[in-house]
C-alpha cells in the first residue's frame, strides 16, 4: 500500500475523532454503496445531471484530477461519484430523490466503492490477493486506487463518514459477474456483517438494499442473477430488493441507459423511505429545477387493454406511465389496484365466477398527484387453453447449452420417489432432458451452481404435442426442475407440468397449466437470450409418450382447434377427435 495514503487516511480519522462529538449532525443521513458497473456508472449525464441539491453530498473515496476532490472529503454530488471517469449510477438519483423527500434540515451523504466487473469475492479482504493473480490488468489498475482492498476501503471511508453523520443504510448493485450462483448471497452476508462489526451498527438501523439486474423484460443478459437476488432477505432479514422491471438498458443487455439508472436511483431511495416509514413523496415546498421536475412529474397512466380471464385463472397485469421528460417506467408494483369483482393478490387478477367488471389501478407520483386508470375485464367459464412458450434465439450442440427451469413450491426429500409429467411440442424438435436438482446445496462446481443434480432419461420432442413421464428416486432435496432445451431453437411448447410424490396427490409445482401468466417461479438463461411467455394454445393434435411410446390421448378442442383444459357446460366441441354436442 501507498504509505502516503495510509498516512493521510489516519490523519483524517485522527483529526476527525478529536472533534467528533462535536461535529456529528444526526440529521446528515450516510449511504454506504459497493457493487461492480451499474453501482459505479457507465452512462453518461446529460444536462440536467450536472446540477444538484448541495444538500446531497458525496465522499471521495479515491483522490480525483477532475473534478478535483481529495480523498475522505465532502463534496457536492455531482457525477462522478465513484472515480474518475465513472458516470451515473445507481447513487446519482438516489440521493436527489432522497433530499427530495426529506426534511430541509436533513442532508444526504453516499460513500461509494465500486469496480466494473468485480467478484463479489473482490470486497472479501481474504479473497483479493488470489483474486487478482488471475484479473486481467485493467481491473488489477482499478484495484490499485482503492490500494488493493476495496473492503478496507470502504470502512475507512466509512469511520470518516461517521464523524460527520449517522449511517442509515447501505446499497450493493452487484452482481452480474456472479450471475445465478447462490453461493453469492452468503458472500453478501458476510460483507454485510463484517460492515455492521467494523463501524459498530445494529442491522435493525441499518438495512440493506439490493438491486436487480437488467431484468429479463427488456433483455437482461444476467437477470437470472434476479431468481438469487429475491432469495436475499432469506439470508438476510434486513434486506430489501429493488426491482429492475421495465428499466430501458444499453445495447450490451447488461448495463443501465441514463434513464434506467434514474429509476433505478428513484426506487433504491423509495425503499430506503418506506422502510423508514415516510412517503414516497417529494415535500411540498421543495425547490425543484424544472427539467429535474419532468423526471418525477406523471403526465398519464397509459390504456392497457380489455383481460380476459377464463374462470380460475389469472393474469399479471402492467402498467406503464409517462412522465414529463417523455420517459416511461414501469408502474405495476407501485400501483393500488383494487377490483369489486374480481380478486386482486399483488399485481395479478383472477375470476372464480363467470362476469365482467373493471380493476382500478390508482398511483401517486412523487410530487403527490393521484393519476387512476380502469381496465376492463371479463371472465368465462371456458376459453383457450394456455402454455408456456420458451424461445432459443440460438440452436445449441448440448442440451445445457438453453435451458428453462422451474422452482418447486413444495421440495423433493431424498429417498422418496417423484413422478414428473409435462406436455411439450417444438418448433425445431430435438432430444432433451430434465434434471432435478437441489439448488440450496453448499455443494458447489467449479461455476458456483449446485453439484447436487440428478440426470433423468433423455426424450425426443416432435412438431406435435406429447406427454412425457419420468419417475425420480431423489437423491437429494431437489427444489427446482430443469429443462435442458438446448439443442433446439425456436419456440418450444410446455403445458400441464406436473410433479407429485409417488402415491401421493400434493401438486408441487404452482401453476403448471398455465392459466395464469405468472412465471415468477420460472427463470431462463438469460446470457443465451432465451424468452419465455404463456400464449394461447391453437394445437389440434396431442400423444402421449412414456418412456419414448406414444398413442393417441383423449382431448377437448373448440372449433377454431383450441385446446379446452375441462369438459365445458355446453356447446360444440372436439371431443377425442369427434364432434361433440355439450348440452
Amino acid at each position: 500500500m501507498d504509505m502516503k495514503k495510509v498516512f493521510l487516511i489516519c490523519t483524517l480519522l485522527l483529526l476527525g475523532m478529536q472533534h467528533a462529538s462535536a461535529e456529528v449532525d444526526e440529521n446528515f443521513y450516510i449511504y454506504l454503496c459497493f457493487g461492480q458497473s451499474n453501482m459505479e456508472g457507465q452512462a453518461q449525464p446529460e444536462t440536467v445531471d450536472q446540477s444538484v441539491d448541495p444538500r446531497f453530498q458525496m465522499m471521495a473515496c479515491t483522490d480525483f484530477a477532475n473534478p478535483a476532490r481529495k480523498m475522505g472529503e465532502w463534496y457536492d454530488a455531482t457525477p462522478p461519484l465513484v472515480r474518475q471517469w465513472t458516470k451515473i449510477g445507481m447513487a446519482d438519483y438516489f440521493g436527489r430523490t432522497m433530499v427530495a423527500a426529506l426534511p430541509e434540515n436533513v442532508r444526504v451523504g453516499v460513500v461509494d466503492v465500486a469496480i466494473g466487473g468485480v467478484d463479489i469475492k473482490g470486497f472479501m479482504s481474504e479473497e483479493v490477493e488470489a483474486y487478482l493473480k488471475t484479473a486481467e490488468s485493467w481491473m488489477k489498475d482499478a484495484f490499485a486506487a482503492y490500494d488493493n482492498d476495496l473492503y478496507k476501503r470502504l470502512v475507512d471511508m466509512a469511520k470518516i463518514a461517521q464523524q460527520s453523520g449517522v449511517i442509515k443504510g447501505i446499497l450493493l448493485h452487484q452482481g452480474e459477474t456472479n450471475n445465478g450462483q447462490d453461493s453469492w448471497r452468503d458472500k453478501v452476508k458476510t460483507i454485510y456483517d463484517r460492515l455492521l462489526t467494523d463501524l459498530n451498527l445494529k442491522a435493525e438501523d441499518v438495512p440493506l438494499f439490493a438491486g436487480e439486474t437488467v431484468n429479463a423484460d427488456v433483455g437482461g443478459t444476467c437477470s437470472l442473477h434476479n431468481t438469487v437476488i429475491a432469495r436475499l432477505p432469506e439470508t438476510i432479514p434486513t434486506a430489501h430488493v429493488v426491482k429492475s422491471n421495465g428499466c430501458p438498458c444499453a445495447s450490451d443487455n447488461i448495463h443501465f441507459t441514463v434513464a434506467g439508472y434514474r429509476t433505478m436511483g428513484k426506487r433504491y431511495a423509495y425503499e430506503a423511505l418506506k422502510v423508514m416509514g415516510l412517503e414516497t413523496k417529494a415535500q411540498a415546498d421543495y425547490a425543484w429545477g424544472d427539467d429535474l421536475k419532468k423526471i418525477y412529474q406523471l403526465t398519464s397512466l397509459e390504456p392497457v387493454e380489455d383481460v380476459t380471464l377464463r374462470v380460475g385463472g389469472s393474469k399479471v397485469l402492467t402498467i406503464w406511465g409517462t412522465f414529463a421528460d417523455g420517459h416511461r417506467e414501469n408502474l405495476t408494483n407501485e400501483c393500488s389496484l383494487t377490483s369489486s369483482e374480481f380478486t386482486i393478490s399483488g399485481t395479478t387478477v383472477s375470476a372464480s365466477a363467470e362476469g365482467q367488471g373493471t380493476v382500478k389501478a390508482t398511483y401517486t407520483d412523487f410530487l403527490g398527484t393521484e393519476h387512476e386508470l380502469t381496465i376492463n375485464v371479463s371472465a368465462a367459464s371456458t376459453g383457450p387453453n394456455q402454455v408456456l412458450v420458451l424461445n432459443n434465439p440460438n440452436k445449441g450442440s448440448n442440451q445445457w447449452d438453453n435451458e428453462a427451469i422451474v422452482k418447486l413450491a413444495i421440495p423433493m426429500e431424498a429417498g422418496k420417489n417423484y413422478v414428473i409429467k409435462a406436455t411439450m411440442r417444438a418448433d425445431d424438435p430435438s432430444d432433451f432432458a430434465i434434471w432435478p436438482r437441489f439448488d440450496a446445496s453448499t455443494n458447489r462446481d467449479q461455476w458456483g451452481n449446485s453439484a447436487d443434480i440428478q440426470y433423468l432419461a433423455t426424450q425426443n420432442l416432435t412438431t406435435q404435442f406429447q406427454e412425457f413421464t419420468w419417475t425420480c428416486a431423489a437423491t437429494y432435496t431437489h427444489d427446482v426442475i430443469i429443462f435442458a432445451i438446448g439443442k433446439m431453437g425456436g419456440n418450444i411448447y410446455l403445458d400441464d407440468l406436473s410433479c407429485i410424490e409417488q402415491g401421493g396427490t400434493e401438486e408441487m409445482i404452482a401453476n403448471g397449466t398455465f392459466d395464469s401468466d405468472d412465471l415468477s417461479n420460472w427463470s431462463v438463461l438469460s446470457w443465451t437470450r432465451q424468452t419465455m411467455t404463456v400464449a394461447e394454445d391453437e394445437t389440434t393434435d396431442i400423444r402421449t409418450a412414456v418412456n419414448g411410446k406414444s398413442s393417441t390421448a383423449a382431448a377437448i378442442y373448440d372449433l377454431q382447434g383450441r385446446r379446452v383444459k375441462s369438459l365445458p357446460a355446453k356447446g360444440l366441441y372436439i371431443i377425442d377427435g369427434r364432434k361433440t354436442v355439450v348440452r
